[in-house]
């Protein structure tokens, strides 16, 4: 099959699949919303708006740190800027997603293989309204010590940012890639979908962290799966500390070779009448292969807050462990917790999970208060101390910006 032929056999499921309503999540009508428009290129990063950078920084990505290895932002539709420090030029490419289908025709081979296209209606119309993406490939036995980023940003009232983002780790390879997605200040109103694909290879190492910072009118739908090789190690960290509409992800990893290691860590702050629907699916399918699930989840006003995890075992020497720990803050709030454990064939299978849900202890806030504490200081403290997960692998600036988000989010709360 021609690469025409295969962009088009895409394309035709996509159409066929465009009104197909997503399993999880409150369905959303797509016409309520425009395509984002695009925006020219910059030659430095001092050439981004202010407005811009502030979005960015909200999301835990400073654009004017010089000290990241690599660098991309784009904003609405358009690719707007690309870095790559002289120290690793040659060791990584980063481009848009256009580019790299454009320049590398073997992109097929990894574009749409581990999303079907036609999986709901929000990956139908990444294909069919693709607004760019990223993509990223750190060479074989290429170890980056330091950083990329990667920003997306909305500045466009009730429009839609449809990205597909391709991340691949050859052999050998490691790197610790920090996302941060966010609406533009008096951006309250859109839709993001972000379709994600991820290969890492054998002996590869990849520390994944996304940050969210969107509109409290804001749909988000990212899409997301991992595929992992021998002793490969991926560690993913999803934070959402404001509230916004609704947000369903369901992030997979799949763990083909042997000895592979997948962890996700999920830190969920519901506000207001948030409906957030989070969770990961771990599937270990040789021997050796092990993983983690862990969600922090704190539920306050109105929101409503899911928190799934699933894990699959296709071998005896698999083992995994899932845990949901959440705090409901107002008789209104709602925690669900969904465990999954499936075994498959595999019987010496060691497959876990622990959930717990409830208010603060009375008795750990009289404690702090006879320390000298007020209610609202206990309260904060209690909340911080709860959400203050460890962070494998997260870069010690980027996890004390999380730590300072939780801070603030758990005062504003009281």
């Amino acid at each position: 099959m021609t690469n025409d032929e295969y962009f088009q056999n895409i394309k035709q499921r996509a159409e066929a699949a465009y009104n197909k309503k997503a399993a999880l999540g409150p369905d959303i009508d797509l016409s309520e919303f425009s395509v984002c428009s695009p925006h020219e290129r910059v030659d430095s990063i001092e050439s981004i708006s202010r407005s811009m950078k502030e979005a960015a920084l909200y999301a835990g990505i400073d654009l004017l740190d010089s000290g990241n290895a690599a660098t991309y932002v784009q904003v609405d539709r358009s690719a707007v800027f690309e870095r790559i420090q002289k120290a690793f030029q040659g060791k990584l490419e980063i481009m848009s997603i256009s580019q790299a289908i454009e320049k590398y025709p073997e992109v097929r081979n990894y574009y749409w293989n581990l999303i079907p296209v036609d999986f709901d209606k929000y990956t139908a119309y990444t294909e069919l309204c693709q607004t760019e993406g990223y993509f990223i490939r750190i060479f074989a036995h290429q170890q980056i010590n330091v950083p990329l980023q990667a920003c997306l940003l909305m500045s466009e009232e009730a429009s839609v940012q449809s990205v597909h983002n391709l991340i691949i780790l050859e052999e050998g390879a490691q790197a610790n890639i920090n996302t941060g997605c966010a609406s533009v200040k008096g951006n309250k109103n859109g839709l993001h979908i972000g379709v994600s694909e991820f290969y890492i290879g054998k002996n590869a190492q990849l520390t994944f962290t996304m940050v969210h910072n969107w509109g409290e009118n804001f749909h988000v739908r990212p899409r997301t799966v991992v595929e992992m090789e021998d002793n490969s190690f991926y560690s993913s960290t999803y934070v959402l500390m404001k509230p916004l509409l609704s947000l369903q992800t369901f992030p997979k990893a799949i763990l083909k070779g042997e000895n592979a290691n997948a962890n996700f860590q999920s830190i969920i702050f519901g506000k207001e009448s948030s409906i957030i629907d989070v969770g990961s699916n771990l599937i270990m399918k040789s021997r050796g292969c092990r993983g983690n699930s862990v969600s922090r989840v704190c539920a306050a006003d109105q929101s409503k807050v899911y928190a799934r995890g699933k894990l699959v075992s296709y071998h005896d020497e698999a083992q995994a462990h899932l845990e949901c720990k959440g705090i409901l803050f107002s008789h209104d709030s709602e925690i669900i917790s969904v465990p999954e454990l499936e075994v498959y064939g595999a019987p010496k299978s060691r497959l876990s999970h622990e959930a717990a849900v409830g208010p603060i202890e009375e008795e750990a806030i009289n404690y702090l208060r006879s320390r000298g504490l007020s209610k609202e200081e206990a309260l904060s403290l209690i909340t911080r101390g709860f959400l203050n997960v460890d962070l494998p692998g997260v870069p010690a600036a980027l996890k004390k910006y999380i730590e300072e988000i939780i801070k603030v989010t758990s005062q504003d709360l009281m």
